[in-house]
């Protein structure tokens, strides 16, 4: 009968307690493990035990689901939970309180079997699992973002890079805005041209033409509504914003607002990081489409 009750006692100690401290076993499937990534079971900040030993007391304890939002967590968030398990000293009527028996833990004498802070179904998954990217920042001349692995607190670490750095701005070209801001009526598209992106900085320029070439007219008298012309020659920017309206801005005067003898004038904008758009300066409108455009 003893030896039974031995077996058994080993049995629970490692059952409840070998998980907390051994590498967890790599998930069966692939993808996202059955329940999801919980932490561990720690205790609230504002639960006191009240009890001092034996494993009489009562907390309460609350875990953390860290694959949201990549993998849903099914179980509970919380629960109540034996504390303070140190042997209860002479002349103590009990030990230990039930369902707790008194035993050796790690050499110290305890109440056992102490309650596992990591589920015994929880797994490694099979491929790394990370938090979204955050938004990209730029400091000292460098962008970076990171993102943080899921499970790597409970014992399973990742094999991919959590951060990644480059000294171009992250923000994408803006598409050509020719075909989705045709029917604008006071201008109509040229010239779609990239903008010129500034290494190590959050700005770009896009250099536009103050002067007639190629055969493409930049440069066009203004009318009023009645098509008086009103003695002003602007070069027209044409842009379609990240909610899908289009816009227009005249960036400067042909006959007075050009750079010098280059005929070219530059109009600047900044990397958004956060949404990967760009910032046209002059309004603060993010924009995902441009095209030099001339006034009709």
């Amino acid at each position: 009968m003893k030896t039974q009750q031995y077996i058994i006692f080993c049995f629970l100690t490692f059952y409840f307690i070998g998980v907390s401290f051994a590498q967890l076993a790599k998930c069966a499937e692939p993808g996202c493990p059955a329940n999801g990534v919980w932490g561990e079971w720690k205790n609230d900040t504002k639960s006191i035990c009240n009890m001092t030993c034996g494993g009489c007391g009562t907390s309460f304890q609350t875990r953390e689901c860290l694959s949201t939002p990549v993998c849903n967590c099914t179980g509970n968030s919380h629960r109540y939970i034996g504390c303070n398990f140190g042997a209860c000293e002479y002349p103590t009527q009990k030990t230990c309180c039930p369902p707790y028996l008194p035993m050796v833990i790690n050499g110290v004498y305890m109440c056992g079997p102490v309650p596992k802070t990591i589920e015994s179904t929880a797994c490694c998954p099979q491929t790394d699992l990370f938090s979204p990217w955050t938004g990209w920042q730029l400091s000292d001349s460098t962008w970076s973002r990171t993102r943080k692995c899921i499970a790597e607190s409970i014992g399973c670490p990742c094999t991919a890079a959590s951060t990644q750095t480059q000294t171009q701005p992250p923000c994408s070209q803006p598409g050509d805005a020719t075909e989705y801001c045709k029917n604008i009526p006071v201008g109509r598209a040229v010239k779609h041209q990239d903008l010129v992106m500034n290494d190590g900085e959050d700005s770009a320029d896009l250099v536009m033409i103050g002067e007639n070439q190629d055969g493409n007219t930049y440069c066009q008298l203004l009318t009023d509504k009645y098509g008086a012309e009103m003695e002003f020659e602007g070069v027209l920017l044409i842009m379609q914003d990240a909610s899908g309206v289009c816009t227009t801005d005249t960036v400067f005067d042909c006959v007075n607002g050009t750079d010098g003898d280059t005929k070219r004038q530059k109009a600047t904008f900044t990397c958004n990081g956060t949404s990967g758009n760009w910032i046209y300066d002059f309004t603060g409108m993010e924009i995902i489409r441009t095209v030099i455009g001339s006034w009709v």
